[in-house]
């Protein structure tokens, strides 16, 4: 096993970069898309994107889509 060794100063940096790239991730989540923003965001036609609703591959919440449930949906792709 190797052991690496990071100074303090090095470490508090890490930690503070991590919970920023944290509190980003948290906010994106919970933002509602328009229908067309959360198409071109995932890189799908507006169609597209309600076929994957209609299919329930997509969820929408009050007819706008979550940026929590972007990334599942994309996620599942990955799988």
């Amino acid at each position: 096993m190797t052991t690496i060794t990071i100074e303090q100063f090095e470490l508090k940096q890490l930690l503070t970069e991590a919970a920023r790239l944290g509190a980003n991730q948290a906010i994106e989540d919970m933002v509602l898309y328009t229908m067309q923003d959360a198409a071109a965001k995932l890189g799908i036609s507006y169609n597209t994107l309600l076929r994957r609703v209609q299919e329930q591959k997509i969820r929408p919440l009050d007819g706008r889509i979550t940026g929590a449930e972007m990334r599942r949906y994309l996620t599942q792709l990955e799988r």
